[in-house]
């Protein structure tokens, strides 16, 4: 599906949620992607064997969704065009990663954080 088929089901959506219970402020736009990401946090944490809860209970999937379709929400609301929003990201990731110097920074600083390795005298 491609994403501005996500965005127009997304709004249409939404559209129908106002209708049934009314607008949503953005700051419950927040609220609740806060509350789906506290989910998918767990899911991963069940997944990944760290939470004494069922295998069958993580909903990883459908919680990655319901993320995606809060940002979706959250974006138009403030009116931002996500398609180019993305594009942006992906070029400035892009040139970022092409950039030698950038790249061995991150290499050095990653090697550290997991080394527990750093500088700073502490």
């Amino acid at each position: 599906m491609k994403l501005e088929q996500m965005i127009n089901d997304t709004q249409e959506l939404s559209q129908r949620f106002h209708e049934v219970v009314g607008p949503w402020e953005r700051s419950l736009l927040v609220t609740h992607l806060a509350a789906v990401v506290g989910r998918l946090a767990d899911d991963v944490m069940i997944i990944e064997g760290k939470l004494a809860i069922p295998l069958e209970n993580a909903r990883l999937a459908r919680n990655i969704a319901d993320a995606l379709t809060q940002l979706i929400r959250l974006s138009n609301s403030y009116q931002i065009n996500l398609e180019r929003a993305w594009e942006e990201l992906l070029e400035e990731a892009r040139s970022g990663l092409g950039n030698e110097a950038f790249v061995a920074m991150m290499r050095d600083t990653i090697r550290q954080n997991q080394t527990g390795n750093t500088d700073d005298g502490k």
